[in-house]
């Protein structure tokens, strides 16, 4: 029997483990499915499981496919590259190498170079947003054309897009660009000092900002190497006050000094000062900066506002974080070039059941007026407006997380504190937590992402529910 398992065969299945099998609309929505691809995708995942019973119920297939504690493991196993994924993999191999060999990538992909050919129209396609051109020349090979500056814009996206979705991936896509994007000095010393600059520049409000520095360095930076040190930014900036012209408009006044003197000593001071100004947008995008939309935050926050209140009877409140929420969801609803990236480390939450069913009733919602927004911003956002100002004091806990920003932990801690009957002393994140135990006196750890469980050695762990 000929399996054809793909990327979205996987995704599928974790989104039916996450809702119980209970919402196929939620997962046509998040997947951009319509409901007879769903069904076609479930009964090819039942395919995977052995002795299975035949059914041709949705509702039989989708009881039969979640009772098997396998699947994931035998999907992953099936995995082949599909359509959408051989475009990908094509515009990241184009981009990081500037030409394409067909015959070999033909032999790689296990397809005929007729069809790769039928690729690169989309490739070509995706790409000229950033004015770059994919051209064939007979008896040569393909190549791409454009700027130096505009290959790194394009990578920078599709890199941010590989970082997020690379554990979903096709093992090739992990055998060609791993040692690339996982560098010893990316995945140790960026990683470390990355954490160290959100902390210190406050930029923690958003998922996936850690993946948008890591890949905004390896675009600009680390595969450009021909930066000389007159040329970097931390040279050309060298004093607080020239360091304020470029970013006194994104970084409070109390944490400037702070930030100068990290831009002073991580690679990030290293990337050219030409591209200071595509640096200043990565950080507004961070952190939610985008002064041209502050005219319709107002209109969003109604919109926003009646949603929640009428379908989960939650009051919005207008503060700094809800503004920056509503104008980046702002800015991105206006996108006329959307690259679909799909985002899944809410899987990783300790999200309970009813928590889960009001996320994703919200996201049905929100999805009607804005057509992009993304499932872990709207879990971002119910978690925020739901917290409250209770506090109990009991046990002394230090929250270690991943992927979870900072600023969400810090909005819901006396709600996670009245929950769990603990006090909280400190969140670290996990690439920062062996320095921190070095000099701090630990009784527990609490996490919320199941992936964290079993990484912290002999410390009591709690695992931690996300309040509602």
């Amino acid at each position: 029997m000929t399996l054809s398992i793909n990327t979205k065969h996987l995704r599928l299945f974790k989104l039916l483990e996450f809702t119980k099998g209970e919402n196929l609309e939620f997962c046509e929505l998040f997947l951009d499915m319509n409901r007879a691809n769903i069904c076609s995708y479930l009964k090819e995942i039942q395919k995977v499981i052995p002795n299975r019973k035949s059914t041709t119920k949705t509702d039989e297939i989708i009881k039969t496919i979640l009772s098997q504690n396998a699947c994931s493991f035998n999907l992953k196993k099936e995995q082949i590259i599909s359509k959408d994924d051989r475009i990908f993999f094509l515009t990241l191999h184009i981009l990081l190498k500037s030409s394409l060999n067909l015959q070999l990538l033909s032999d790689t992909l296990g397809v005929s170079r007729r069809t790769l050919n039928d690729d690169l129209v989309a490739v070509k396609k995706n790409i000229e947003i950033y004015s770059l051109d994919v051209i064939s020349i007979p008896g040569k090979g393909v190549f791409l054309e454009g700027s130096f500056i505009d290959i790194k814009r394009a990578l920078c996206t599709y890199i941010y897009k590989y970082l997020v979705e690379e554990n979903y991936l096709p093992n090739l896509f992990h055998q060609s660009f791993s040692s690339i994007f996982h560098d010893s000095e990316i995945d140790d010393v960026l990683q470390k000092q990355i954490e160290k600059f959100i902390s210190i520049a406050n930029c923690d409000s958003f998922f996936y900002n850690r993946e948008l520095l890591k890949s905004f360095y390896i675009s600009f930076k680390f595969l450009d190497d021909d930066t000389t040190f007159e040329n970097q930014i931390k040279n050309n900036l060298n004093t607080l006050d020239d360091f304020k012209i470029y970013f006194g408009n994104i970084f409070n006044t109390n944490s400037l000094n702070g930030i100068f003197n990290f831009f002073q000593t991580s690679l990030l001071g290293e990337i050219s000062f030409e591209d200071v100004r595509f640096l200043i947008n990565i950080l507004k995008i961070c952190k939610g900066l985008f002064p041209e939309e502050t005219v319709f935050i107002k209109d969003h926050f109604i919109v926003f506002k009646k949603i929640l209140k009428n379908n989960l009877n939650l009051d919005l409140k207008r503060d700094l974080f809800i503004d920056r929420f509503l104008s980046r969801t702002s800015f991105c609803s206006k996108q006329k070039h959307y690259l679909p990236i799909f985002e899944m480390s809410f899987l990783n939450l300790n999200l309970d059941s009813l928590t889960i069913e009001k996320c994703v009733n919200l996201f049905k919602e929100l999805r009607k007026v804005y057509w992009n927004i993304s499932f872990t911003d709207v879990v971002s956002l119910y978690l925020y407006v739901n917290s409250t100002n209770k506090k109990e004091d009991e046990k002394k806990i230090v929250i270690v997380y991943s992927s979870i920003p900072k600023y969400l932990l810090e909005q819901l801690k006396d709600k996670i504190e009245v929950d769990n009957n603990i006090t909280i002393t400190n969140f670290v994140n996990v690439n920062l937590f062996n320095d921190f135990i070095k000099f701090n006196d630990i009784q527990c750890v609490g996490v919320f992402e199941g992936v964290l469980k079993n990484s912290l050695g002999n410390l009591e762990v709690k695992y931690l529910t996300l309040p509602i």
